[in-house]
């Protein structure tokens, strides 16, 4: 699993990122395609569809930032992270300290894709 120093160097990878999808969009697109209330480019054509993306996982002491790669039913997490602490308290204070997977925040996102030089 990459940290964010080597993922940084992946240009590739970080160019295949889709700064849009979110876990619960990916999970309608892989995991139940077909379904209809999704955009026609969101929406699940088959097993073959590929989606890589960020989410933020709460599940753990501290909150960590996720590259997933998803391909049909299959999911692998590419690289994970921390952000830097001002950020995981104001992530954690916007979601009442709640357990789960989250999308990027707009300020996360911004500085993420700073560090990546994906701007």
């Amino acid at each position: 699993m990459k940290r964010l120093d080597e993922l940084k160097n992946d240009i590739s990878l970080i160019n295949s990122v889709d700064w849009n999808m979110n876990p619960a969009t990916a999970v309608g697109r892989h995991l139940e395609w077909g379904a209809g209330w999704y955009y026609d480019d969101q929406r699940g054509r088959g097993s073959d569809d590929e989606s890589t993306y960020f989410a933020i996982n709460t599940w753990g002491e501290y909150p960590v930032i996720t590259l997933v790669y998803r391909k049909g039913f299959d999911m692998e997490e590419l690289a994970t992270f921390r952000m830097p602490s001002d950020m995981e308290k104001a992530f954690m204070t916007s979601i009442s300290n709640h357990r789960g997977i989250y999308e990027l925040d707009p300020n996360i996102k911004s500085w993420l894709k700073g560090q990546l030089d994906a701007l």
